[in-house]
């Protein structure tokens, strides 16, 4: 598929999701009505009307009004559900939604870490029946799954990265696995990938055409949107910002390189320094309510973070000039303590033509970025299917 054939693929996809959300949105609407509240022509909605209806989405009614036929075009009477899961080191969060990108019902859950795949999918199995006893909804009406892990994935094996945050889930099969523990068809995609789609494509949409999604969890993940597509690069690895070299003879990283960002800048190791100061032990959430309370110490290494980040920020702005730089996972609650750095310390080493104009945001949906990414990417599957 060339460049030009995906973009266009891509345009009708995003038109397809706005007519079917207009619908689901008044529960039933004529053609001229969605063609002036979409902006789209009246062919196109004729076209992607069609389609929709093809796939069970909608159906179309002819009626008469004041003497004249029209057609009115409505939500299918049993309409489908997707299910987004986002696995973390030490969650599960999983949402189910109707094709009109709207929550229906959500569980989460902690998982120990160190969790195996087995005990892992099988808390998946029962947090997904939890949800279809709690809405009624008949496992039949739910078509598709998205499965987010933290870690680079091999999308032809479907095997997580051995530098994953999963490590005791290497090796597997997850996509054959999710879908057998699940019961459905499903796509899986790195987390960080999915923070990428969440924060671009989530209702309210950004629009944006470039985006750089970072997470800071225990890990340090980042997703790309480049030219309004998801951007994974030949081998599904693109983004990887944690492991960007900042200091070639800096501290020896887990992924076997020396100085990468996620060694020096790690997230971990900043609790253990600011629990020592305690003298207690800390977690991320402490660590955020202590910085926005002012903490000298926690401010300090909230800073420092941000320092660091903006070393290898600075050297992606510089290669993919995008529009954003969004600040996702746990820590991105700490908001301005973070960004301020990040952005002082970018736009020194940056090139001034290409930072000086990129917005730096934290995550609009918080820790749900990952889990509404899983949810469009199984809308998108159900749409192309």
């Amino acid at each position: 598929m060339t460049m030009r054939s995906g973009a266009m693929a891509a345009l009708r996809l995003a038109n397809a999701e706005k007519v079917l959300k207009a619908v689901r949105a008044s529960h039933g609407m004529v053609q001229a009505e969605i063609s002036r509240q979409t902006g789209l022509s009246p062919a196109s909605i004729t076209n992607l009307v069609r389609e929709l209806a093809d796939r069970g989405m909608v159906e179309v009614e002819d009626f008469v009004f004041n003497g004249r036929k029209a057609k009115i075009v409505k939500p299918k009477s049993a309409p489908g559900y997707v299910l987004g899961v986002d696995v973390g080191r030490s969650h599960i969060l999983m949402c189910l939604c109707d094709l009109g990108y709207q929550i229906i019902a959500e569980r989460r859950v902690d998982m120990p870490q160190g969790m195996s795949s087995k005990n892992g999918l099988e808390l998946s199995h029962q947090l997904y029946h939890q949800i279809l006893d709690e809405t009624g909804i008949d496992h039949a009406a739910v078509l598709h799954a998205g499965v987010g892990l933290p870690g680079p994935l091999d999308h032809v094996t479907g095997e997580i990265g051995a530098i994953a945050m999963l490590p005791e889930w290497t090796g597997e099969n997850l996509p054959k696995l999710f879908a057998d523990t699940l019961d459905l068809p499903v796509t899986l995609e790195n987390d960080a990938n999915l923070g990428a789609l969440g924060e671009s494509f989530w209702p309210p949409a950004l629009g944006t055409k470039s985006l750089v999604y970072i997470r800071l969890a225990t890990g340090i993940g980042g997703g790309l949107v480049l030219n309004g597509e998801l951007y994974r690069g030949a081998e599904g690895t693109a983004g990887e910002i944690g492991h960007h070299s900042i200091d070639e003879s800096g501290l020896l990283c887990r992924c076997g390189n020396r100085g990468c960002l996620e060694a020096i800048a790690s997230v971990p190791g900043f609790l253990q320094v600011l629990g020592s100061a305690l003298n207690q032990e800390v977690n991320v959430e402490t660590w955020v309510k202590l910085a926005r309370s002012g903490h000298f110490t926690a401010v300090r290494l909230m800073e420092d973070l941000g320092k660091h980040l903006g070393v290898a920020v600075a050297n992606i702005i510089n290669l993919l000039n995008p529009h954003q730089v969004i600040i996702g996972g746990p820590i991105s609650a700490v908001g301005d303590i973070l960004i301020a750095p990040l952005r002082t310390e970018v736009r020194q080493r940056g090139v001034p033509a290409a930072t000086r104009s990129v917005i730096f945001a934290k995550a609009r949906h918080g820790d749900y970025s990952e889990v509404y990414g899983a949810c469009h990417l199984a809308l998108n599957a159900v749409l192309h299917s």
